[in-house]
């Protein structure tokens, strides 16, 4: 499995594997303590038989029960530990029919409600439910297995429209909410057109004067190469995509910003990423611009500056979900900080005792740092106290989360630029990290992806009414 070049190669050893170790019996015996099975059953045999007998109004009512009782529990990180190949058979059957009985709804003429209100409901219902969010942290080098990750889930049809980026992630986030699907498509099937050389060291004498380590001219081609020259209003546009980049101010006053279509929507993709990519002592903060109708390019909020989205928020859950009615985030996590300390936190059963230790000694430096910070007053070395202390604040992970395997040989490369050989392999990587969350992904973002395929058709149906009826005008008597 750990040299599968292909999802199906991946599934196949998957599926065989599960046999062997019977987790195919663990899979068919539907009880767990981790959700609420007899009820399960129920619900899946009452819509079953309402949608045989086309009764919809009460179908309505038990769907909209039983999908807030129970898809918690049946997401649960617990029921997906036991076998590679997926959850409970009983948890995909109703997975199943609650997908089939959406499609009926969306399909079927029910009484007393019109078209425009049946596309209302399923607009309201969608809201209430929410939607997935792809998150990519920040990681330098390591960065680039995102595009695996990327690769990964558009192959199963499973990328979320909405995507964040920090720091590195940010520029793998834009290049792909700036392309269309045609292109999109090109780039995570043939990478080679990549534009890899984003680093490039300053002479002493210039990091003795400018006190940063890094040529920021170097890395804005890059970012300009790979993302083009939009807006997040025309990236909208043109892919269809939500693109989400975090940056964090230099100021102390200053909140950090999420930069959307709709919080800056004039503002320029590649200013955003060089922004987010600005990491204290290795580049200068950047100033954002934004561009008019004309295509002329003016300083956004000129007064300010903005460094590295990763310190104060790598991953903007709380944000995301308030702008985007997120309700699932999967997580691509490869800052080289953080991956040695996270991955005892995603493993199954009780927690370690490295895990308990490492938790304790950063709740004791976090306390330390945040009462030694109060002793320095506006100064540079308060705000990299403020820095330290913000990246120890956060949390790093998500619901799903697919993490950069820690090989500490690999980090002599996680500040220098790749060759097309460790392109490949960044991306290998992603995919061979991702291929073991696919079904979990898939079934907790499956009644999200139905409600985006309904609405679609009744907006699609809305619309080639509303052109019949200007064409031919009822006849008025």
């Amino acid at each position: 499995m750990e040299h599968a070049s292909s999802y199906d190669e991946w599934l196949e050893t998957a599926t065989e594997l599960d046999h062997l170790e019977g987790a195919h019996i663990w899979r068919s015996n539907e009880d767990s303590p981790f959700y609420h099975a007899s009820l399960v059953r129920e619900h899946l045999q009452q819509m079953r038989r309402l949608r045989a007998s086309r009764n919809a109004a009460a179908l309505m009512q038990l769907l909209h029960e039983s999908l807030y009782r129970h898809l918690n529990e049946v997401g649960s990180p617990a029921l997906y530990r036991n076998a590679r190949t997926g959850t409970k058979f009983l948890i995909s059957n109703y997975l199943d029919e609650v997908e089939k009985c959406m499609i009926f709804l969306r399909d079927t003429e029910i009484q007393g409600i019109t078209a425009e209100d049946k596309l209302q409901m399923f607009r309201q219902a969608e809201q209430v439910f929410g939607k997935p969010a792809l998150m990519l942290s920040g990681g330098g080098a390591f960065g680039i297995y995102h595009l695996g990750v990327l690769k990964a889930l558009w192959e199963q049809n499973l990328l979320p429209d909405i995507i964040s980026g920090s720091s590195m992630g940010a520029i793998i986030a834009a290049g792909v909410c700036s392309r269309t699907p045609e292109e999109l498509k090109t780039l995570l099937t043939d990478p080679d057109s990549i534009h890899l050389n984003a680093l490039k060291w300053l002479p002493l004498t210039k990091i003795v004067r400018q006190k940063v380590a890094m040529d920021q001219a170097q890395i804005k081609e890059h970012i300009e190469t790979n993302i083009g020259p939009y807006t997040f209003e025309e990236a909208f546009a043109r892919s269809g995509k939500v693109l989400n980049i975090s940056v964090s101010p230099t100021r102390l006053r200053q909140k950090p910003r999420l930069l959307t279509h709709k919080t800056s929507p004039n503002v320029t993709l590649h200013s955003a990423a060089l922004a987010s990519c600005a990491i204290p002592a290795l580049y200068p903060p950047v100033t954002l611009f934004s561009k008019d109708s004309n295509g002329h390019q003016s300083p956004y909020l000129p007064t300010e500056r903005w460094v590295d989205g990763t310190i104060h928020s790598d991953l903007p859950i709380l944000r995301i979900a308030r702008l985007h009615n997120v309700n699932q985030t999967i997580v691509s996590q490869a800052n080289p900080h953080v991956i040695p300390f996270i991955r005892s936190e995603l493993k199954a059963g009780r927690p370690s005792l490295k895990h308990l230790l490492i938790q304790t000694l950063r709740a004791q430096t976090y306390v330390s740092l945040d009462s030694f910070r109060q002793l320095f007053g506006p100064s540079s070395t308060r705000n990299a106290l403020d820095q330290a202390h913000e990246l120890l604040k956060q949390s790093y992970l998500g619901d799903i989360n697919i993490c950069f395997p820690f090989q500490p040989k690999m980090y002599r490369k996680v500040i220098s630029n790749p060759t097309p050989k460790d392109l490949r392999n960044y991306i290998t990587l992603g995919e061979r990290a991702t291929w073991p969350q696919i079904q979990r992904i898939r079934d907790l973002t499956r009644i999200s992806r139905t409600f985006a395929q309904c609405l679609e058709t009744l907006e699609n149906a809305a619309q080639t009414n509303s052109a019949t009826t200007r064409k031919y005008p009822a006849e008025t008597v």
